[in-house]
């Protein structure tokens, strides 16, 4: 894991933007994929700038480049440009599709590839420092319209108690999925590792839709508020902290444990939609021929309901898919009889203290 710089989600958005497309976009459609979806232009400009050279040394390590870049207005330190510090370490971890679309962009490749023709080797090279035509518009206070949700997940456990250390470290991942026109998709993988949990990473996912990056990334964050982050903080990370959880007790042949639970998440519905609790008992049933250990296990259900038939069926323990939970929901009544409807519950295991 990466130390986040506060601009890791607004980099996946310029790798989305830059690898748009079956032909690689000019650079004012890029800049258009980016301020119409509500990036603000003075970020919209250094990802424009940026993502190009940092993936230049992804690509091309052996040669020696500058730290700084010239402009107008007088040099500039990219270690001390903090977008520029977030693309070159997401760059580190691109696929070759992604530095094959962004790398040949930049003004350093094309200075390396006229010297390689010229006969130079990449060891030998040392480039000069790339120059600006104009200088970058001023950075401005915040995050640009792209929040960090990493960031945000980090305050919300502050904000209830949490202390972010060495026993307890959190991620939060982008991911860029396409979407209708007019429209940004995000998707948000959080992650928490703790020594209590049954796997070194409990991850849940969370989806979000909007015209502007911001709406949609808030999206997320607002289902991960609703449904995961107080069973996460209340049954792992500081049992004392809000009680905005369902908590009961559960007799598993490996032991008994506190099942506690989010909020249910319903989707789709035009009407009121009832609980999610007779699914989660075939769950619990079914959990019986599963072996538990004695840590803190996460169980994930989603589900979507067409006109009482089961469209999407997805259970998750300890944040990987089981099918004997999957084969115990398709045994399953529907929750309306017609309609489409969606349900997401998360909850985690927790060994109780008398077992």
């Amino acid at each position: 894991m990466i130390e986040s710089t506060g601009f890791d989600a607004a980099v996946e958005v310029g790798i989305a933007a830059f690898c748009a497309g079956e032909e690689p976009p000019g650079d004012e459609e890029v800049w258009d994929r980016l301020t119409k979806a509500g990036v603000e232009p003075w970020l919209a400009e250094r990802l424009l700038v940026f993502l190009p050279m940092a993936y230049t040394r992804r690509l091309l390590p052996d040669v020696s480049y500058q730290d700084a870049l010239m402009a107008p207005g007088g040099r500039l330190s990219l270690s001390a440009e903090p977008v520029f510090v977030a693309a070159l370490d997401r760059a580190q971890h691109a696929g070759r599709s992604e530095v094959g679309r962004i790398a040949v962009r930049s003004a350093e490749f094309n200075a390396i590839n006229s010297a390689l023709h010229s006969g130079s080797q990449l060891s030998d090279l040392v480039l000069s420092e790339s120059t600006l035509i104009s200088d970058l518009p001023p950075v401005e206070q915040g995050d640009g319209g792209v929040p960090s949700p990493r960031a945000i997940f980090e305050d919300f456990l502050r904000g209830h108690g949490v202390r972010l250390d060495g026993e307890t470290r959190v991620d939060a991942k982008l991911f860029v999925h396409p979407a209708p026109p007019g429209l940004v998709m995000a998707q948000v993988d959080f992650a928490v590792s703790h020594p209590a949990l049954a796997r070194p990473w409990l991850v849940e996912s969370f989806a979000g839709h909007g015209t502007t990056w911001r709406d949609a990334i808030g999206e997320a964050v607002n289902k991960l508020k609703l449904g995961a982050l107080h069973p996460i903080v209340d049954g792992l990370l500081n049992p004392a902290a809000s009680g905005q959880v369902e908590r009961e007790r559960y007799q598993h042949p490996n032991g008994a444990f506190e099942l506690v639970l989010g909020t249910q998440i319903n989707l789709f519905a035009d009407r009121p939609v009832p609980s999610a609790g007779p699914l989660l008992d075939r769950l619990l049933e079914a959990l019986r021929a599963e072996p538990l250990t004695r840590k803190v296990h996460g169980l994930r259900l989603f589900v979507v309901y067409g006109d009482g038939r089961l469209q999407t069926n997805e259970v998750l323990l300890d944040s990987e898919e089981w099918p004997g939970g999957e084969a115990a929901i398709a045994g399953g009544r529907a929750p309306l009889p017609d309609g489409r409807v969606a349900m997401r519950i998360f909850g985690l295991l927790v060994p109780a203290g008398d077992a």
